[in-house]
């Protein structure tokens, strides 16, 4: 049961299986921005943009969330969010988060920047921990700032 969260009966939607790595890729699937201040390399900046996503996400803050999304990986989160889709990607980002529950909770929090490629604008993060044959996650710099965009990386 390691690795997966069950909706418990009496949820909105009951008897949903959801693994948390799905639930926090899927909106990871669009994540962005952090600040390329002050210096860090762009593995530091990585780093700490996961960690945000994370940390929101497992707070349950989907506005927070949102706010590190493009709005192309905001669009991408509505299109797939089916029955959990809200009224906003904030919405449905606080429904997503809110699926993972009981003992599943706290390994939302383990989740953290693996291995970083970096090729100039693009890079790809292997979220850790993951699955076997889990692709990386790509990443574009744009304006300075670090930008999940939900793809799957041709980097590796």
């Amino acid at each position: 049961m390691a690795g997966r969260v069950v909706v418990a009966c009496g949820s909105r939607l009951p008897g949903v299986t959801i693994r948390p790595a799905r639930a926090l890729l899927l909106t990871l699937a669009a994540t962005a921005s952090v600040a390329g201040c002050g210096g860090e390399s762009d593995s530091d900046q990585i780093k700490g943009l996961v960690r945000e996503y994370v940390d929101a996400f497992a707070a349950k803050d989907g506005g927070k969330v949102c706010s590190l999304l493009t709005p192309a990986a905001q669009s991408r989160v509505q299109a797939s969010a089916g029955l959990l889709r809200g009224k906003d990607c904030a919405a449905t980002i606080t429904a997503v988060a809110k699926l993972p529950s009981g003992p599943a909770a706290p390994y939302i929090r383990k989740f953290h920047a693996g291995k970083i490629v970096v090729d100039g604008n693009e890079a790809g993060v292997q979220i850790v921990p993951t699955t076997e044959g889990a692709k990386p996650t790509r990443l574009v710099k744009v304006n300075g700032k670090w930008l999940f965009d939900g793809s799957v990386a041709t980097v590796n």
